[in-house]
């Protein structure tokens, strides 16, 4: 009897731990695609409004280094949580790690907001996404456990 509790515990761990390894595995797809895009165009790009060719302000060039530069951050955060899927019940130090790195850009991002305003209603999303990812470390110890 000892042991079908045992068996049914583990069970009932199986399905929580494939959804998280899916929001993660899509999460590390997103964070992959947009540093793709931030170190492909920079923030001097068709999609901020500049054309091809413009001459850029010493500032925009600085911004558009810093843009790259926290691109391969991005995408190297993307690589480590594609390793921690499978790991996922292991790798729970790993996982806090970047939901405090996902929260502390949260925090960026709406102080970013509050002080120059909303660049569109879909970074609202982001922020939400960003200030809550520490909640998964809280999922992450139930399925642990």
């Amino acid at each position: 009897m000892k042991e079908d509790k045992v068996i049914d515990k583990k069970k009932n761990r199986i399905i929580p731990k494939r959804i998280m390894q899916l929001i993660l595995g899509s999460i590390s797809i997103l964070a992959l695609y947009t540093a793709y895009l931030g170190i492909r165009y920079g923030a001097v790009n068709w999609y901020y409004g500049f054309a091809e060719g413009q001459e850029y302000s010493k500032g925009l060039l600085m911004l558009d280094s810093n843009i790259r530069f926290y691109s391969g951050l991005w995408l190297g955060i993307g690589i480590v949580i594609l390793w921690m899927i499978p790991r996922i019940d292991r790798e729970k130090k790993t996982l806090r790690v970047i939901a405090f790195f996902f929260f502390f850009g949260g925090i960026g991002r709406l102080i970013s907001i509050l002080t120059c305003g909303l660049p569109s209603n879909g970074y609202l999303v982001f922020v939400l996404l960003e200030l809550s990812f520490p909640l998964l470390t809280l999922w992450q110890k139930r399925i642990i456990e």
